[in-house]
């Protein structure tokens, strides 16, 4: 019974299971180390457990493994199709004063910010590309950071713009909202608001 508890578990999230999710299933923490000794699962990391023949969802377990953690910056702009570039390391935003230790060796370039920004205005979930849910900074939270952080105006930026401008869910007026809170309303109005039709 348990077995099938446990199977039916991993199913349903995608061969991916931490032990607060398994509680919700009646599944303890022994349960899973078991699992884990006879090899029936694998250990991802303290508290999280993966199906053997699941693929690794590098987006999604990050996120469970840093709760606090939002994409942000160019993997924001990637995950909203905004740019082509990929980058070669997660960029991810923690509330100022997270202490994060293992940054490099996770392949995460660190951005902190105050709490006031990293609130449910700021952030929307999506999908990974292996239908996990993740947190991300929304549209024109990612322009603006964009913008606030980036000291050139490179290619990638410029890719940015023409792909959001010609967005059916692009808002505007939030843009604009944003970028005045932020203070990089000049370069909002220089840069994207001349191609808004």
């Amino acid at each position: 019974m348990i077995q099938e508890a446990l199977k039916r578990a991993f199913e349903e999230n995608n061969g991916i299971l931490t032990t607060e999710m398994a509680l919700g299933y009646g599944i303890h923490d022994s349960t899973l180390r078991k699992a884990v000794e006879r090899k029936d699962i694998y250990r991802y990391c303290r508290g999280i457990y993966l199906s053997d023949n699941v693929h690794e969802d590098d987006l999604y377990l990050l996120q469970l493994r840093y709760t606090k953690g939002i994409y942000s910056h160019d993997t924001a702009m990637m995950l909203h199709g905004l740019t082509t570039f990929s980058p070669f390391v997660y960029h991810v935003t923690f509330p100022r004063g997270y202490h994060l230790s293992d940054a490099s060796e996770q392949l995460i370039e660190v951005h902190y910010a105050d709490k006031s920004e990293l609130g449910e205005e700021y952030i929307q979930t999506i999908y990974s590309w292996e239908s996990n849910p993740i947190k991300v900074t929304n549209l024109e939270k990612t322009i603006v950071d964009t913008f606030r952080y980036e000291e050139l105006m490179t290619f990638f930026v410029q890719e940015m713009i023409g792909n959001y401008v010609h967005r059916e869910d692009k808002d505007i007026q939030r843009l604009v909202e944003y970028a005045e809170r932020f203070h990089v309303l000049d370069v909002v109005k220089r840069e994207v608001l001349r191609f808004v039709k």
